[in-house]
């Protein structure tokens, strides 16, 4: 849960979020992490509202604001780094857990299976999503897509 949210405030936050953008963003994720935690805890998933309360705490904790936004290049290049590391861990763990239920649980086990489904599908969003912003951004700094 954090490592998404990671990645998409550092892609908010470095693509010029303006102030005001930032706290509606803050506000729509601490949204969504209470009614999670609400609809973990009514349907007595324990450890899911366990893990959004530290995902929570966590995000109110390092996003929060004082003053101006002010980004400088050492903390720029720190957040860019930080999504790097994020999707290149999460994208093979969720690709390899997706391969590891389909293949384990064929003809043997209908949830395991539908849960490598949902994951594939995941992983296959990811990547989209992944090569789409790597496109975009390019462009905008004045690339032309072609490697050198």
């Amino acid at each position: 849960m954090y490592i998404s949210i990671d990645l998409m405030y550092n892609m908010l936050y470095i693509n010029g979020m303006n102030e005001k953008t930032f706290k509606l963003f803050k506000s729509l994720v601490t949204a969504f992490l209470a009614v999670l935690m609400f609809l973990a805890i009514l349907r007595a998933q324990l450890a899911l509202a366990a893990i959004a309360g530290v995902a929570g705490i966590l995000f109110l904790t390092i996003v929060r604001t004082t003053g101006s936004l002010v980004v400088d290049e050492r903390e720029q290049t720190v957040r860019e780094k930080a999504a790097q590391l994020t999707y290149l861990i999460f994208a093979p763990t969720l690709g390899l857990s997706a391969l590891g239920l389909l293949v384990l649980s064929h003809d043997s086990n209908y949830f395991l299976e539908s849960l490598g489904v949902i994951f594939a599908y995941l992983t296959l969003f990811q990547i989209t999503l992944y090569t789409l912003s790597s496109f975009f951004i390019d462009r905008k700094f004045g690339g032309d897509g072609q490697e050198e």
